[in-house]
């Protein structure tokens, strides 16, 4: 089971059923394969700027520190803790800077996939309520029928058959 986020986007003056759904971000908590492989484009892509700024200088040092003859192991460790480091807490930075911006944690679902945690969140949710439909009116009810046809000749270019 994967823990996931579920983020209410700030100011919606709505609440309850009436709220904007849309734009709810239900968000996987945990280790990211990508964030390893590429951890300061992953931080860049989630708009964490900083963040994705100071692995970037991190992973450029230890290719620096790579290059000085007996720190190349102190290199490659230290640029894969950096990639490491970010796999593991870079869903947690993400969803505590959308916390900061003023997005709201509105639970957390433990689930197997995202559609999953979706559909759990989302049917948990208030239904809207059902709208009577509204009553006819008595003029509506007292109408006669139309009459079996227009018999008068036609004033158009084209005859229909009489219709």
């Amino acid at each position: 089971m994967r823990s996931y986020l579920v983020l209410t986007p700030p100011n919606d003056p709505r609440s309850g059923p009436e709220r904007d759904l849309q734009s709810i971000l239900v968000l996987r908590d945990g280790f990211s394969w990508l964030a390893l492989l590429f951890p300061w484009i992953w931080l860049f892509w989630h708009r964490l700027w900083i963040a994705g700024s100071v692995v970037l200088l991190v992973q450029i040092g230890s290719g620096i520190l790579m290059q000085v003859p007996g720190f190349w192991t102190a290199g490659l460790l230290l640029g894969f803790a950096t990639s490491l480091l970010t796999a593991l807490e870079g869903r947690h930075y993400r969803s505590e800077a959308l916390i900061h911006r003023g997005w709201a944690l509105g639970t957390v679902i433990s689930a197997h996939d995202l559609r999953t945690a979706e559909e759990i969140y989302f049917s948990g949710l208030p239904q809207p309520e059902q709208q009577p439909m509204p009553v006819s009116a008595e003029w509506a009810k007292q109408a006669k029928p139309p009459a079996a046809g227009w018999q008068a000749p036609h004033m158009g270019l084209f005859e229909h058959g009489g219709r």
